[in-house]
């Protein structure tokens, strides 16, 4: 009877493995197909980049956080950007009170 409990538990096994791997084929063929139709890379990729430029940054000169006022780029050769752009993160703009406004949805 031992014999039987494990070839069943090794076939419940194969049938999950390969439900995984179907799962796995049709999130790839879903992925794809998105990308080639709204030119958007898949998360997965974009996590992958950017994990090999982090690994290759690390390779070439030690980890040096962004941000700060004492970075300085690989080898001491200062920010990656110049100090005279401006980076706007708000716009200004007047709200008026008579605007008219969307109907809210509360009923009494």
């Amino acid at each position: 009877m031992n014999w039987i409990a494990r070839i069943i538990m090794g076939l419940l096994g194969l049938g999950f493995l390969a439900a995984l791997l179907f799962g796995l084929l049709c999130y790839i063929v879903f992925a794809m197909v998105r990308w080639l139709l709204t030119g958007r890379k898949p998360q997965v990729v974009m996590v992958w980049q950017q994990f090999s430029t982090m690994r290759k940054n690390f390779r070439q000169g030690g980890f040096r956080p962004e941000s700060g006022p004492s970075f300085e780029g690989p080898r001491g050769q200062g920010a990656p950007f110049s100090h005279d752009d401006q980076v706007v993160d708000v716009e200004v703009r007047e709200v008026v009170e008579d605007a008219p406004r969307l109907p809210s949805d509360r009923r009494p």
